[in-house]
C-alpha cells in the first residue's frame, strides 16, 4: 500500500488479503474499517512487527473439545495441530455472510495487542484472528515441541483469553 486511499482487504470468501501485521499497523495509524474495505489516511513510517505464521494445512487442523469457560467465552473455535504438539484459538471478529466486522477497530486493535504481549504467532482465517501456540516455523513444531504441549498452549490461550474477554467486555 503506497498511498491513501479506500483498499479492499477482505475477499469473497473472508480472508484477508494483507499480512494481520500490516492490519495491525494501519489500524494503530487511524485506519479505519469499513465492510471488506480499510480506509487509509495516514502512511505508517515504520511497520511494528507481530508475529504471524502460515496457517496449518487444513488436513491437519483437529478441533478440540474443551470443559474450559474462559477459553469458550472467547474461542469461536479451538483447534489442536501436529499430533498434540500445538493449540490455537480462533476469535470470530468479521462476519462473511454479511461482510461487516463485529468489532470496532479499536478492539481488534487490542486483539491484536494481546497476541504481541503474549508472543503467539496468529493468522486470518474465514473472518476469525487464529492465534496460535505453534512456532512460526512449522518444521520446529515438528522437532521443538513434544506430544502434549498442546496442554500448555491451552494455558498460554488460556491467560491470553482471560485479557481478551475482558477487552471485549469493555
Amino acid at each position: 500500500m503506497a498511498a491513501e486511499g479506500r483498499y479492499k482487504i477482505v475477499d469473497e470468501s473472508g480472508n484477508l488479503m494483507i499480512p494481520p501485521s500490516l492490519l495491525y499497523t494501519l489500524l494503530k495509524h487511524g485506519a479505519k474499517l469499513e465492510g471488506p474495505y480499510i480506509l487509509v489516511k495516514v502512511i505508517p513510517q515504520s511497520i511494528s512487527e507481530v508475529p504471524t505464521v502460515k496457517f496449518c494445512p487444513s488436513g491437519e487442523v483437529q478441533p478440540l473439545e474443551v470443559d474450559d469457560p474462559v477459553l469458550l467465552g472467547v474461542c469461536y473455535e479451538l483447534y489442536r495441530y501436529f499430533e498434540d504438539r500445538c493449540a490455537a484459538c480462533a476469535i470470530k471478529v468479521y462476519s462473511v455472510l454479511g461482510q461487516t466486522w463485529l468489532y470496532p477497530e479499536d478492539i481488534v486493535v487490542k486483539l491484536l495487542e494481546v497476541a504481541k504481549k503474549y508472543n503467539l504467532p496468529i493468522e486470518w482465517s474465514r473472518g476469525n484472528i487464529v492465534f496460535t501456540t505453534c512456532p512460526e516455523d512449522y518444521t520446529q513444531a515438528r522437532e521443538m515441541l513434544n506430544p502434549g504441549d498442546y496442554v500448555k498452549g491451552l494455558e498460554l490461550l488460556r491467560k491470553a483469553c482471560m485479557e481478551i474477554g475482558r477487552i471485549i467486555e469493555e
